[in-house]
C-alpha cells in the first residue's frame, strides 16, 4: 500500500510518498485550502499519516480523504520522552523531528526547523526532549515589516555581498538575512552554553535550511526529509 506522510504547517504542506520503506517523492504546497483542493488527490488504497499544527487544514485532509485509512501524530502516540512542563503543548512537527533523531541515535542534538516559526529543539544524552525555543521565521518577520512600512517592498531572500547596503534592496537583504543568521548563531551559542553536555549533532530542516546553511558557524547537517521520516516512524510504532 502507498503511504502518504503529510506535514501540515502554517506556510507549507509537505507530502512524502512512500512505497514500502522507500521515499519516492517529496512535494511542497502552499498552505491554502483552495489550492490544496485543486492540487491534491489520493487513491482510496493510499494510507495517510498526518502531522499538523494547523487545525483547519488537518480537518480539511481528514474530511477530503475520509475513505482512506488515516493516522494522526500526537505527543501521546509518539514514543518519545518529553521532559517539559506540558507535553501536550509540543508541536507535532517538533515531535516528528525529535522522533527521527532518536531513532537514528543522533542525540544529544539541536534540531533547528525553519518554517513560519524557527524552532530550536534540544535533545539530551538520554534521547529526551528537554525544551527549546520558538522565534518568528525569517520570512515571517520580513513580511510583517513589508506590511507595516508603506515604502518598503518585498525582496528576494538572498545574502548581499556586503552588510552595508547602498540601496533599499540591499539594506533590506542585509538586515533580514544577516540579522536573521546572527540571531540563529547566537541562539545556538546560548543553548550550548546552557547545558552540561556536549552536542553530537546540529540538524537543520525546513524551507530556509539550505539558504541559511552556509552562514551557520557550527558544524551541522541539513535534512529536508526529517519531519516526513519522523511521521512514518511514529506510524510504524502504532501499527
Amino acid at each position: 500500500m502507498i503511504l502518504k506522510c503529510i506535514d501540515i504547517g502554517n506556510t507549507n504542506v509537505v507530502i512524502g510518498t512512500y512505497e514500502g520503506n522507500k521515499l519516492r517523492n517529496l512535494e511542497r504546497f502552499e498552505s491554502s485550502i483552495a489550492l490544496l483542493q485543486k492540487k491534491i488527490n489520493f487513491d482510496n488504497n493510499c494510507r495517510i499519516a498526518i502531522s499538523s499544527v494547523v487545525p483547519k487544514l488537518n480537518k480539511f485532509f481528514i474530511n477530503k480523504f475520509s475513505n482512506n485509512p488515516i493516522f494522526e501524530v500526537s505527543y501521546e502516540n509518539s514514543g518519545i520522552k518529553l521532559k517539559v512542563d506540558d507535553p501536550s503543548e509540543v508541536g507535532n512537527d517538533r515531535i516528528c523531528n525529535i522522533k527521527n533523531i532518536v531513532d537514528l541515535k543522533l542525540f544529544p542534538a539541536i534540531v533547528i526547523d525553519f518554517g513560519s516559526a524557527t524552532t530550536y529543539d534540544v535533545i539530551d544524552t538520554s534521547g529526551a526532549f528537554i525544551g527549546g525555543s520558538i522565534a518568528p521565521g525569517v520570512d515571517v518577520s520580513a513580511q510583517y515589516l513589508f506590511k507595516r512600512a508603506a515604502q518598503l517592498e518585498p525582496i528576494s531572500y538572498t545574502f548581499p555581498k556586503k552588510v552595508i547596503g547602498t540601496n533599499t534592496k540591499t539594506n533590506l537583504q542585509s538586515g533580514i538575512m544577516y540579522g536573521g543568521i546572527d540571531a540563529i548563531n547566537g541562539m545556538i551559542k546560548r543553548i550550548i552554553n546552557e547545558v552540561d553536555f556536549e552536542f553530537k549533532n546540529i540538524i537543520l530542516t525546513g524551507g530556509f535550511s539550505t539558504i541559511l546553511s552556509d552562514q551557520i558557524n557550527y558544524q551541522h547537517t541539513v535534512d529536508a526529509e526529517l519531519t516526513i521520516k519522523g511521521i512514518k516512524s511514529i506510524l510504524e510504532i502504532n501499527k
